[in-house]
């Protein structure tokens, strides 16, 4: 077997498999001890350890299938189709075991909370959660552990950089070079499926936790999360006297690199997820981009050894002009 075709079925093992194996045999556990619970049970913990929060038991069930088969899922979506075309990084090997990770938390903990309260008549009188809590975490982060072993190391390798000439420019010429880039369909389907997620937890929080502190916290992470969404959904790119300039499409964030600041620009091919982890604005082992798809960029390298990148159309002529107006000021 290759390489490639070793990492690529080690994946779907450790993001795909395992955690539908996991999470599928969780729920017929939970299937099981369904007629012994209390109605309502359990569903929320103070930090005593006690039950403070309760609703039907279905609610459990369908978290640890939304989160447990849904996050693997996302992430599955995200990563797979960019590594059978051969992009390697170490992003998709964190991945990977996150997904694993994942699964196992929810559904280790969602069971044994359930288990817990088998047989009993009141959910109030059920024990402390913290033990469950505790080891649900460790054997998580030992199954995410081992999720990374599982999958071949595979670095991102830098890919080669095109130089490019500067277009020509008369003395006191002015040029303008104006771009519009929008995330790709992969990152939006992610993107857009993250915030659906996040929406179906917080309104499940906001019905049945009666935790003020937990509810503002699951608003505000979805909130924040909306922001990146729709800042992030497509940006402008403009090339001119004054440099670089990256503007999102609703006003910021903002990315500019002046004239004075630029050593060289040069035509790439980005890798999103291999380079720098995902979509939007990303660090990662090539520096800071601003990566909405794979395929051409800009690469601008600062004076100080610091690259930034940009996905754009027509990256050739960006980078041409960027060349021509830095060697007025240099």
């Amino acid at each position: 077997m290759t390489s490639d075709r070793l990492s690529v079925r080690r994946f779907v093992l450790v993001a795909l498999i395992l955690p539908a194996a996991i999470v599928l045999s969780g729920l017929a556990i939970q299937v099981v001890v369904l007629p012994t619970l209390p109605d309502p049970v359990a569903i929320h913990w103070g930090t005593s350890g006690a039950p403070n929060g309760f609703g039907p038991a279905w609610i459990t069930v369908l978290l640890t299938v939304v989160v447990g088969l849904g996050f693997p899922a996302l992430i599955a979506v995200s990563a797979l189709s960019s590594m059978r075309r051969g992009d390697r990084g170490f992003a998709y090997r964190l991945l990977g075991a996150v997904a694993l990770g994942v699964a196992v938390l929810m559904t280790v903990l969602g069971t044994w909370t359930l288990v817990l309260q088998s047989g009993l008549e009141d959910a109030a009188d059920g024990p402390s959660v913290l033990v469950p809590l505790a080891v649900s975490f460790a054997v998580a982060v030992l199954s995410g552990s081992l999720g990374w072993l599982v999958q071949p190391h595979e670095p991102w390798r830098p890919v080669a950089v095109v130089p490019t000439e500067a277009v020509p420019l008369a003395p006191g010429e002015r040029a303008v070079w104006l771009q519009r880039v929008s995330i790709a369909r992969s990152g939006a389907t992610v993107l857009v499926a993250a915030l659906v997620l996040m929406v179906v937890l917080t309104t499940i929080t906001l019905v049945l936790t009666p935790d003020p502190v937990a509810t503002w916290v699951m608003i505000g992470a979805t909130l924040l999360i909306a922001a990146l969404v729709l800042t992030t959904l497509a940006f402008h790119v403009r090339v001119d006297d004054e440099g670089l300039t990256i503007n999102s499409v609703a006003g910021w964030p903002r990315v500019h690199v002046p004239l004075d600041d630029i050593d060289r620009a040069a035509v790439v091919e980005v890798n999103p997820m291999g380079q720098f982890g995902g979509w939007g604005m990303r660090w990662g082992p090539a520096g800071f981009g601003v990566v909405l798809r794979a395929g051409e960029g800009i690469e601008v390298r600062r004076r100080s050894g610091k690259a930034l990148t940009v996905t754009v159309d027509d990256a050739a002529t960006g980078a041409a002009l960027l060349n021509a107006l830095a060697t007025r000021v240099g």
